[in-house]
């Protein structure tokens, strides 16, 4: 399996272009043999850009993940293996992905901490994004309450970092949000892995997460929850936006 390098590069704005080569191209996707793309995942939709050879530009698309790393093209005719290219990352879309699934952490964690509510789901827009909240008894949910803390806890300019954990430290440090959810997932993890990114927003949310994010929340625009759908007993469907983003 491919490194994943978007992981060792925080914070995740402003990706800088990187130049790899090509190791296969099947059908209209290609692998380079190192990538620095987001590969869709946990709710955050993959990467998009160019690549540049020799001068001319060719546009892939959303960046996603097997084995290898696919990068999606229109017309692979124009790329030979054992090619450099010059990658060039939309900064405008992963900037903003990375700001709303920051913000997603910070929402989850407020809802944890205002009425015990878990997060057991997401999917983030570059324009709305939801989060799944299940709760004991939604009645409590307050919507301008959520978006309120949000709001301040934003202003706090609370750093954001990320590190690697050991999954025993993971599974009992009970600052680690949704631990119970978070051991369900560690145990499909392969049995040689023994560390796993962490990102904390400190005195907010440590969660694991293998998403983008900003280095300090004071980097993020304030929020609106634009709607709320039901979503069976228990459970609402949260909507937000960016504001002026």
């Amino acid at each position: 399996m491919q490194d994943r390098l978007h992981l060792i590069h925080h914070p995740g704005t402003n990706p800088t272009p990187f130049v790899s080569k090509i190791s296969q191209i099947i059908d209209d996707v290609v692998i380079l043999d190192e990538s620095h793309c987001y590969p869709r995942g946990g709710g955050q939709p993959g990467d998009n850009g160019q690549f540049r050879i020799d001068g001319r530009l060719l546009d892939f698309g959303e960046v996603t993940a097997r084995e290898q790393i696919h990068h999606p093209v229109s017309n692979s005719e124009m790329l030979q293996i054992g090619q450099n290219v010059d990658c060039i990352i939309n900064s405008d879309r992963r900037n903003a992905l990375t700001k709303t699934h920051t913000i997603q952490h910070i929402v989850s964690a407020m809802a944890d901490e205002l009425w015990d509510a878990t997060t057991v789901g997401n999917q983030l827009g570059t324009n709305e994004s939801r989060i799944d909240i299940k709760f004991e008894d939604k009645s409590r949910f307050n919507q301008d309450n959520i978006q309120d803390l949000v709001n301040e806890t934003i202003l706090t300019s609370c750093p954001v970092t990320t590190a690697q954990w050991t999954l025993d430290e993971i599974l009992h440090d009970d600052r680690v949000r949704n631990r119970s959810f978070v051991g369900r997932i560690l145990d499909k993890l392969p049995d040689d892995q023994q560390t796993m990114r962490i990102v904390n927003i400190e005195g907010i949310d440590i969660c694991p997460c293998a998403g983008t994010h900003v280095d300090n929340t004071s980097n993020l625009p304030q929020i609106e929850i634009t709607r709320i759908k039901q979503k069976g007993a228990g459970k609402l469907r949260l909507y937000y936006t960016m504001k002026n983003y």
